[in-house]
């Protein structure tokens, strides 16, 4: 990109450079915007869908696990067992004592 020393311009020249600029921006983004809609097109064409199959499609939400430990000093922090060890179970385990000993009972 080009350095344009814009320091000595008066403000007539900068309210015209400033429409050039604003005239630019709305071109290119509906430039953009029509190349986004058609390269979406293109791949509802190719899946055999329409948007709005897409739009109404739900994520997919996850399940929450059911927690599996529970911390002996603190009832309010569990663990499912999946994933980082929270820092209770890190302290727990490094005292010596044996995870199985946090169970929550079924």
């Amino acid at each position: 990109m080009s350095n344009v020393d814009i320091s000595n311009l008066s403000v007539a020249e900068l309210e015209k450079l400033k429409g050039s600029i604003d005239s630019a921006i709305a071109n290119r983004r509906d430039t953009e915007l029509l190349t986004l809609r058609q390269a979406i097109d293109d791949l509802l064409d190719e899946a055999g869908f329409t948007l709005d199959d897409v739009l109404q499609v739900r994520s997919v939400k996850k399940r929450a696990v059911k927690a599996k430990y529970c911390n002996p000093n603190n009832s309010e922090e569990t663990w499912s067992g999946r994933g980082r060890k929270p820092i209770w179970v890190q302290g727990w385990v490094n005292a010596g004592h044996d995870l199985n000993e946090c169970l929550i009972p079924e």
